[in-house]
């Protein structure tokens, strides 16, 4: 797994880039409907929370990662913006949920390897 030196870091990696606050709203929305389509109780997985939950990956995923709609994006999207975070949260919350879907695109390479 990942630890929170791990998500500091690529935080501060993704505040280095000077990205402007609604693309990393929709990154966020985009990063969170992806795991949620790909994990077992995903929904859980709120995008303006730390989550540290024992995951397991939908039994629908067969070897290869679901993606989400644009709608399906864009409506969490819109829920973020709403609740208007701090750029350096959405930086950090944006760090976790990438470091969350890497471990889950290993788990499903994993299981793919092991069918």
């Amino acid at each position: 797994m990942f630890t929170k030196e791990d998500i500091e870091i690529l935080a501060y990696q993704r505040y280095k880039t000077g990205e402007n606050y609604d693309k990393s709203i929709w990154f966020l929305a985009e990063l969170c409907v992806t795991i949620n389509k790909n994990v077992k109780n995903g929904y859980d997985i709120k995008p303006l929370e730390t989550d540290n939950l024992v995951l397991l990956i939908n039994e629908n995923v067969n070897g290869v990662l679901l993606t989400p709609t644009k709608e399906q994006i864009k409506e969490l999207a819109e829920f973020i913006y709403t609740a208007h975070p701090e750029k350096s949260k959405l930086h950090f919350f944006i760090a976790e949920k990438q470091l969350l879907l890497e471990e889950i695109k290993k788990i499903i390479k994993e299981n793919r390897r092991n069918q």
